[in-house]
C-alpha cells in the first residue's frame, strides 16, 4: 500500500517534538531569522506564538469538534456531540516546514479510561495575524460527511509529519498503539491513507474500523 514507504522511513526518524515549534507562511520564503517562536503555557492550554513584538495566544478551549460514537465519563455511548479542547499534548505539537502548518494533538474529555482526543491543524494567514482551524478527521464504521466530524482518538502520543505528509501516534486504554498516515493533497489536513499497528496489547481495535 502506498502508505507502507513512509511507514519505512519511520524507522530511521523520529517523530517526537517538544512544546516548542516555529511556523511559516506557505507562500513566504523560509528565512530562519523571522520564524515565530511557539510555546505551550498555562499548563499546556494555551499556546502562544512569539513574532518579533507579535505576540499570539491560541487557547486549547477555542479548538471544538464534532465527535461520533465516544462514550462520556459515565461510560453512556453518545453518537453525536462537540467537544472543545481541554489542553495540548506536549509532545504533539509539530510544524510542517514545507507548508507552514502547525498539527496539535488537543485532549478533550479527560475521564479514566474513557479520554477523547482529537488533531487539528492550525494554518497561518501570510499576514500572520491570524490562523485557519483545520480537523483532522479519523475514519470510522459510518462515512464522514462533513469536515468538522471525527471519531475519537483516546491519547495522542507524536504527531510528525515526513515529505508533507502528517504521522499521528496514539494509544488507546489498554495500551496498545498504531500510527495513522495522511498523504498530502490540496487540503491542510490531507487525505487519510492508512493505519499500522506499533505495539498490539489487549485491543484489536486500535485502527480505524470499517463495515
Amino acid at each position: 500500500m502506498k502508505f507502507l514507504p513512509i511507514i519505512a522511513t519511520l524507522i530511521t526518524l523520529s517523530i517526537a517534538t517538544p512544546a516548542s515549534a516555529q511556523l511559516i507562511p506557505s507562500t513566504t520564503k523560509i528565512q530562519t531569522s523571522n520564524l515565530p517562536t511557539v510555546r505551550l503555557i498555562k499548563n499546556g492550554t494555551q499556546l502562544r506564538i512569539y513574532r518579533g513584538k507579535i505576540i499570539q495566544t491560541i487557547k486549547a478551549s477555542r479548538l471544538k469538534i464534532r465527535v461520533l460514537d465516544s462514550l462520556n465519563c459515565d461510560g453512556i455511548q453518545v453518537q453525536r456531540r462537540t467537544l472543545s479542547g481541554k489542553r495540548f499534548f506536549s509532545q504533539a505539537v509539530k510544524l510542517d516546514k514545507k507548508t507552514g502548518n502547525l498539527a496539535v494533538g488537543v485532549l478533550l474529555q479527560n475521564c479514566l479510561n474513557k479520554n477523547i482526543s482529537a488533531v487539528f491543524i492550525l494554518q497561518p494567514k501570510p499576514n500572520w495575524t491570524n490562523y485557519v482551524v483545520h480537523r483532522v478527521s479519523i475514519p470510522g464504521k459510518r462515512l464522514i460527511s462533513d469536515r468538522f466530524s471525527t471519531y475519537p482518538l483516546r491519547r495522542i502520543k507524536t504527531i510528525g509529519f515526513i515529505d508533507g505528509n502528517l504521522l499521528i501516534k496514539h494509544a488507546d486504554a489498554t495500551n496498545s498503539e498504531s500510527l495513522l498516515v495522511y498523504t498530502s493533497s490540496d487540503k491542510p489536513v490531507g487525505k487519510y491513507a492508512g493505519c499500522v499497528v506499533t505495539q498490539q496489547n489487549y485491543s484489536n481495535s486500535i485502527c480505524p474500523f470499517f463495515d
